[in-house]
């Protein structure tokens, strides 16, 4: 099963440049935990609200820290036509709750969150269990 459906396609985006403080405000207005970060408008990041949480705990400026300071390693994107069981995989390895998901031109469709995962994997046992009925149905 593809992670294309389950994709929450209406992403909260912040520029690189925009302060940590702004970008907040916005998960908060928008109540969702992460936000994708573009640079020249292509995804080259994701903040959550654990980072804004941890600088403001270390006694940084959030008016004058941009989001930029806060994206950790080179982001990496994955297409909606990935196997659910592999995000899932990748999700575990890596260590994310999100995964960017891109089209073949490296354009923005939305996010694989945890919440998505645990969704589409219960659709997907959901289905299993339908097929498991209709071939005892039939023997």
């Amino acid at each position: 099963m593809e992670i294309g459906p389950f994709v929450t396609r209406s992403v909260l985006t912040v520029e690189e440049g925009e302060s940590l403080r702004d970008a907040a405000t916005s998960m908060i207005e928008r109540g969702v935990g992460s936000a994708v970060v573009l640079t020249d408008g292509k995804p080259s990041g994701i903040v959550t609200d654990r980072e804004a949480l941890h600088a403001i705990a270390q006694g940084k400026d959030a008016t004058s820290s941009t989001v930029a300071e806060f994206v950790k390693g080179k982001l990496a994107t994955v297409v909606p036509s990935l196997d659910i069981f592999e995000a899932a995989r990748v999700m575990r390895q890596k260590g994310f709750r999100h995964l960017v998901v891109v089209d073949d031109q490296g354009e923005l469709m939305g996010v694989f969150s945890m919440r998505d995962l645990v969704v589409g994997l219960m659709e997907e046992r959901a289905s299993l269990l339908v097929d498991a009925e209709g071939a005892e149905g039939t023997s």
